[in-house]
Formats: structure tokens, C-alpha cells, sequence
């Protein structure tokens, strides 16, 4: 397993980021173009990487009938994006670029690039390519919404692994010994004491001493492990599951330790699970479809809470458009899969028909998402399986 490294970009700035680009969208010039390019690294070198992401925006911009006969135009977009992959950390297991260029005969060559964004990504996205007046963010929500993040703790005994999974992938942050076991020697001397009267050896005269004394023991690790998962800088703490896989000797501390540990990641969804799984990649495909399954269930619930109240609830592009320009949106239920042309007005206004000084952009999702999220709504992302319409709302009056 690698070691675990940071996220390159957590939730937040994923946030920040789809609002940037959308501004790039509102502002464009009249002779710039934007290209949105999706490319997966996974098991990729960095010299390959580079190698094909050069040879596919190439080949994609000669075929572009906008770009034909632009080969300086070409070049220049061509080496903008190697450098900026090249100044990039971590390629993570694909890449979303983004690149504002301009176009034309007065166009010097140092003009041609006017923005570039490279965003690593912590699941694989498709490989897809675009150039128009817009960004297609439909993957970087997808992607950015459904990833799998989680805080794994795997407890024994002995000893305690901390994992951080990131698009199913887990990676090993660390492990500590239980410091708090007595010494072999000690426990047997305890459990096996010599008979007053006989001088013999029997079993069984301190089993309930020893019994404590192993409780004990585990309550002190239990309350180690709580504050390193509160404090220790190397874990993470914006997760959406802290899962804790415990052995059968935790059983009787257990309780109260669930209780405290919901306490400690704020935003994190807790699962606990009694099962002691030795082999990493046993421990990841049964955290992935754990972590799934629990992710199903309490998105399924949401869903249908909020369509309980059906007063406060609508679906369909038309009424959560309206709804999220009139601010009410509290929760939005969204198939990032499912596209809907539309049109904007100013920076914040989405509609399905053409209104005044409106522009027409080819997916209004995003615009929608980046809405409900400057007013302090949540986003939920959900399939066909969860919501048989493309989108909905759970509104706040």
C-alpha cells in the first residue's frame, strides 16, 4: 500500500473552484475559447502522462474546425497545459484542465493563454475533450461529489492502523502498539497463582482480576485512539465516514467508546463494524462497498424525507431553477450525468428559456450547484436508481 499523502483538493476548494471557473464563463471575451480536457493517470508515470496528454489535446485541436490552420495557437495551448502539469504535485488518478485562450490575427503569441487550471482528481474520470464558449463541469461535479472519503481505523488488541481511503483507493497513515498491556510475564503470574495450602499450579483463581485488568487496558488505548483521531495533524478530519473496524476483545468497552466517537468528526458520518480483517486489500473492497452501501442508504432517506413534505419539495430543471434564483433551495438533488441547455443572466441567474440579455451555456447544472451553494444549501448527489428525475429540490419556505 503507498503512504498516505494529503488530499490535493478537498471539498471546499472543490467549491471554490467550480465558482471560479463559472466567473471565467461570464466574463469570456468575444474572441476567447475555452477548453475543458479529462485525462486518466491511473498507473501512469509522469512522462507518460505528459506524453499522451500532448499527443490527445493535439490531435483534438487539428481536428477542431475552429482551430484549423492554428498550428502557433495550437502549440502555444499545448505547451501551457505541459507546464502547468509539470508544475503539479500529485497526478492523482486523473487530471481536469481547463484553458481560456484567445484567437485571432492580432493576437500576440505571449496573449494566447489567458487562464489555466489543473485540477487533480481522486477517482478516474472519462476521457473527454471540449473546446466551446463554456467549461463542461459536469465530470468535476460528479467526481468532486461521489468520491469516497473516509477516516478507516482498523483496532486489535495489540495494535491500531489509521487508513485514509480516497476514491476506494487506501493508503496507510499509520499504526501504533497498545502501550498499555502489561508485560506477558505479569499476566501470567496474575492468572496462574500458586495454591496457598498445596504449592501447586491451578488455573482460574484471578481470571476476574485479569478479566478487569484486560478492560482497563483497552479503555486507555480506546481513549489514545479518540485523541489522536481528534488532534494527531496527520489524520485527516473533513471525511465524510470515520469507519473503525474492531476485534472481539473490544466488545465490552465498545459502547461507550461509539459515543465519544461521534463527537469527534463533525462532519463525519461514523460506522462501526465488529470484524478484524488482517490483509490490507481484504480491509479495502470490504470498507469500499461498506462505505457504498451505507452512502446509498442515507442519501436513499434524505431523498425521501424530503419528498414527504411535498409542499417543500419540487422536481424538474424549470421549478428547481426558479427556485434556486428565488434562494430557497435547501437541499438540491442532482444526476450530474444528465445535461439541460439553458441560459444565464448575470452570474447567478439560470433559466430553461431565453430571457433578456440572457446567453445560452450548455449545461445549467452547474450554475444551479454553484447557487445553491453560495446560499448556504447542501448538495447531494444522487442516480437514476435514487431519483427517477434528472433533478430535484428540497426547498427552505
Amino acid at each position: 500500500m503507498d503512504n498516505f499523502k494529503p488530499r490535493v483538493l478537498r471539498r471546499a476548494e472543490m467549491e471554490k473552484e467550480l465558482e471560479k471557473l463559472l466567473n471565467v464563463e461570464a466574463e469570456i471575451r468575444s474572441d476567447s475559447y475555452l477548453l475543458t480536457f479529462y485525462f486518466p493517470m491511473e498507473n501512469m508515470t509522469r512522462a507518460d502522462a505528459e506524453r499522451h496528454v500532448k499527443s490527445f489535446i493535439l490531435e483534438h485541436l487539428r481536428k477542431d474546425e475552429k482551430l484549423s490552420g492554428m498550428g502557433k495557437i495550437n502549440q502555444r495551448i499545448v505547451e501551457a497545459v505541459l507546464t502547468g502539469l509539470g508544475n503539479t504535485k500529485e497526478l492523482r488518478r486523473g487530471l481536469a484542465i481547463f484553458v481560456e485562450f484567445r484567437m485571432g490575427e492580432d493576437v500576440k503569441a505571449d496573449e494566447v493563454i489567458e487562464g489555466l487550471s489543473i485540477i487533480p482528481l481522486s477517482q478516474v474520470p472519462e476521457k473527454e475533450i471540449y473546446i466551446g464558449k463554456t467549461f463542461d463541469l459536469d465530470q468535476l461535479i460528479w467526481l468532486s461529489s461521489s468520491s469516497i472519503d473516509a477516516l478507516i481505523v482498523s483496532l486489535e488488541r495489540e495494535k491500531s492502523s489509521f487508513y485514509a481511503m480516497d476514491g476506494n483507493k487506501l493508503s496507510l497513515i499509520k499504526s501504533i502498539e497498545n502501550e498499555f498491556i502489561r508485560k506477558k510475564e505479569q499476566e501470567y503470574i496474575e492468572e496462574y497463582s500458586p495454591s496457598p495450602s498445596s504449592g501447586a499450579m491451578y488455573h482460574g483463581n484471578a481470571s476476574e482480576k485479569v478479566g478487569r485488568a484486560k478492560e482497563e487496558e483497552n479503555r486507555r488505548f480506546l481513549q489514545k485512539i479518540a485523541s489522536l483521531i481528534k488532534n494527531d495533524e496527520d489524520l485527516p478530519k473533513d471525511v465524510n465516514y470515520l469507519v473503525i473496524y474492531y476485534s472481539s476483545s473490544f466488545n465490552e468497552t465498545m459502547e461507550k467508546f461509539k459515543n465519544e466517537a461521534r463527537q469527534l468528526l463533525p462532519y463525519a458520518h461514523p460506522v462501526f463494524v465488529q470484524k478484524t480483517l488482517n490483509q490490507e486489500r481484504q480491509l479495502q473492497e470490504d470498507a469500499s462497498k461498506l462505505i457504498e452501501s451505507v452512502s446509498r442508504k442515507i442519501r436513499r432517506e434524505f431523498l425521501h424525507n424530503a419528498k414527504e413534505n411535498f409542499e417543500k419539495y419540487v422536481e424538474g430543471w424549470t421549478e428547481v431553477s426558479k427556485a434556486a434564483n428565488d434562494r430557497r433551495i435547501d437541499t438540491l438533488f442532482i444526476n450530474p450525468t444528465e445535461r439541460k441547455r439553458g441560459y444565464v443572466l448575470g452570474r447567478e441567474l439560470v433559466y430553461t428559456h431565453a430571457v433578456k440579455d440572457s446567453r445560452e451555456v450548455r449545461n445549467v447544472g452547474p450554475w444551479i450547484v454553484r447557487s445553491v451553494v453560495n446560499n448556504d444549501g447542501k448538495v447531494v448527489v444522487v442516480d437514476k436508481e435514487l431519483l427517477d428525475c434528472e433533478i430535484a429540490a428540497r426547498l427552505r419556505y
